[in-house]
């Protein structure tokens, strides 16, 4: 009996013990319990993190240059080079090096069956003493440009007798295929995520500014001064984002660096179009919030409105925030994407994914790849966003579900 009661004992203060350890639970540590076990949460956030590093290394991981125009990017025709694709060159070998000539641009070469058909992009000088001469072709069709390498290769031209071979190999490798300018898709696509991802985050990130200020002024003090930013919020709702934002562009000088400027005014314009539901939020919610003892006590103990507005009220008020900026931040990357589209984002020849896919509206039949892969880049990333926004709206308050 005694070692029961003994036991027990034991048991109570290891309970009262943990009890004592345990850390307070708080909103931030429940809220991140809550997203671990939310699988979808996670896909997406581990999508958007992914997203991140392939912009912030974009310079390290893309194979190319995404301004690089190659010569024999693209068919004889003009026509985008297919997915997984090499583009090609002849390399041709001579023992009598003494003469001097030029490998003319157009010159048309075939394999010995006359199955294979390529020419020459631009002209190519060849020196005496060179014995070993590499001249880039393109195909004359799609089906042509996935030609093996290694192919003995014959021309009518005269230049054929100062060769002794004549040799079709690979030149540049491109996963994805290249754009109607010859250019590489997979490097303009990694570059064009460091355009989406900048202005979907800095400019949720300037309409957040803008937000929390008009919302945090217009609960507080109420009246009319609440009358006056609410019906300028209201007129604000009541223009189509996408044209406002268009207007906005299209009127702001840009100066400098084109493409540094585009995009900073582009961010700018987003912002000062989206923060609209923010302010209407923290609106709300300073509502109830400047009615708690907390509030009433800074204003006994003297606080002045700047204190008490952005020391008690805005960070009782942040959590609803971050959860409408991390879901705007999937708008703001479809807008970007619509303006680039509709030619009012980033100037070439800057990468945007939805320039990429006007590029390649024109080829859609022959081509369907070159508008398909940079529009389902922009599809990725919305769904990511929206999925993770999700996730933190549950796990902030899970009572939203």
């Amino acid at each position: 009996m005694k070692n029961l009661l003994e036991e027990r004992k034991e048991e109570e203060q290891n309970d009262n013990n943990k009890a004592f350890d345990s850390k307070p639970k708080t909103l931030w540590s429940e809220a991140w319990k809550r997203l671990k076990r939310d699988k979808l949460a996670l896909l997406g956030g581990a999508i958007v993190l992914i997203m991140i590093i392939v912009a912030t290394f974009a310079r390290q991981i893309a194979p190319f240059d995404p301004n690089v125009q190659f010569n024999n990017g693209t068919t004889a025709y003009g026509m985008p080079l297919p997915l997984d694709t090499h583009s090609k060159k002849i390399v041709a070998t001579r023992k009598d090096t003494s003469k001097e000539f030029t490998v003319k641009s157009s010159i048309i070469f075939t394999d010995k069956n006359g199955g294979i058909t390529f020419r020459t992009v631009g002209n190519t000088r060849v020196k005496s003493g060179m014995d070993k001469i590499e001249f880039p072709v393109s195909a004359i069709s799609l089906k042509e440009a996935k030609a093996p390498s290694g192919v003995e290769m014959t021309t009518n031209d005269k230049i054929s007798k100062y060769f002794d071979s004549m040799t079709l190999v690979n030149d540049k490798y491109f996963v994805l295929g290249t754009d109607p300018s010859g250019r590489d898709s997979l490097s303009r696509l990694i570059w064009g995520s460091q355009v989406s991802l900048k202005v979907g985050i800095l400019a949720i990130g300037v309409a957040t500014i803008i937000g929390v200020i008009f919302g945090l002024i217009s609960g507080y003090f109420g009246g009319w001064t609440d009358l006056v930013i609410m019906r300028f919020t209201d007129v604000m709702m009541s223009m189509p984002d996408l044209l406002l934002v268009m207007a906005l562009v299209s009127v702001i000088p840009s100066k400098g660096d084109q493409s540094s400027q585009g995009i900073g005014i582009i961010i700018f314009s987003i912002g000062i179009v989206t923060w609209t539901g923010i302010a209407r939020m923290v609106r709300s919610q300073v509502f109830t919030v400047k009615e708690m003892e907390y509030v009433e006590a800074a204003k006994a103990a003297g606080s002045k409105d700047p204190r008490i507005l952005f020391f008690h009220l805005m960070p009782n008020v942040i959590a609803p925030v971050i959860v409408i900026g991390t879901m705007s931040i999937a708008g703001a990357i479809m807008t970007e994407a619509a303006l680039s589209f509709l030619g009012f984002g980033v100037k070439p020849p800057t990468s945007s994914w939805g320039s990429m896919v006007n590029e390649g509206l024109g080829f859609f039949r022959d081509a369907p790849w070159v508008p398909i892969i940079p529009g389902a880049a922009i599809a990725i990333a919305v769904f990511a966003f929206n999925l993770f926004g999700d996730g933190v709206r549950d796990a902030i308050d899970p009572k939203l579900k």
